[in-house]
């Protein structure tokens, strides 16, 4: 919630996309070259850049493997059911919310 520091309030310096954790929540513009996981073509080799979240679902990303560097494979991307990756041997399914909060950037 945003409330005008010249009204009396305070300001909330939270991202109204991503929420507290976005690092980008000043501007919210992606850096050159990164798009979210939920607009990345099937077929198509990306590193992990962020994770848009610090929450309980940043803990449960990094524990499936998801941590900042990493590469892999999108397998599956139907753009309104679950982005289906290939990470170290293993396949995972992100629903649409989960991939909204991931940013990637594509590699050769």
């Amino acid at each position: 919630m945003r409330i005008d520091i010249n009204r009396g309030g305070f300001m909330n310096n939270t991202c109204r996309k991503h929420g507290r954790g976005c690092a980008f929540r000043n501007n919210c513009d992606l850096p050159e070259g990164c798009v979210y996981l939920n607009n990345v073509k099937e077929n198509t080799n990306v590193e992990l850049e962020e994770l848009c979240n610090n929450g309980r679902l940043r803990r449960k990303l990094q524990e499936m493997g998801l941590t900042k560097g990493v590469k892999f494979t999108v397998i599956n991307n139907t753009h309104n059911g679950p982005v289906v990756i290939s990470i170290r041997g293993s396949k995972l399914a992100l629903g649409l919310g989960m991939s909204e909060k991931i940013m990637v950037k594509k590699f050769a």
